[in-house]
């Protein structure tokens, strides 16, 4: 992720008392030993070209069933949530309110609001 993105997305999620960042990792393919070690409910990360392809993180889920992922685009302007239910969730024009939003509820509560 792009480190001005990086720095806008921290600064977002500190700005919930709600939320906590409870580590970051470098790259993708760290994912898997990092959760292991640090299980998150969240994981935010910057893709290329993020896609409507479900199952597109279906091996990360599957793994970590009860986490969920925010896929932005490295322009920052795009955001998918997987989760492991099979669909994605558009969350429209990234905001400061929509990422907060996408990262406080729970899956069953993001059905209901898509």
């Amino acid at each position: 992720m792009p480190r001005m993105l990086r720095t806008i997305v921290k600064d977002i999620v500190l700005t919930d008392p709600q939320c906590e960042i409870v580590a970051e990792t470098p790259g993708q393919s760290n994912l898997g030993p990092q959760l292991q070690e640090t299980p998150a409910d969240v994981i935010i990360l910057a893709v290329a070209d993020p896609d409507d392809e479900p199952d597109r993180f279906a091996a990360l889920l599957a793994l970590h069933p009860a986490a969920r992922i925010i896929a932005i685009t490295s322009a920052g302007k795009r955001a998918l949530l997987y989760d492991l239910r099979p669909h994605v969730t558009h969350m429209n024009e990234l905001s400061p309110a929509t990422l907060l939003f996408a990262i406080r509820q729970s899956p069953a509560g993001l059905a209901r609001a898509t």
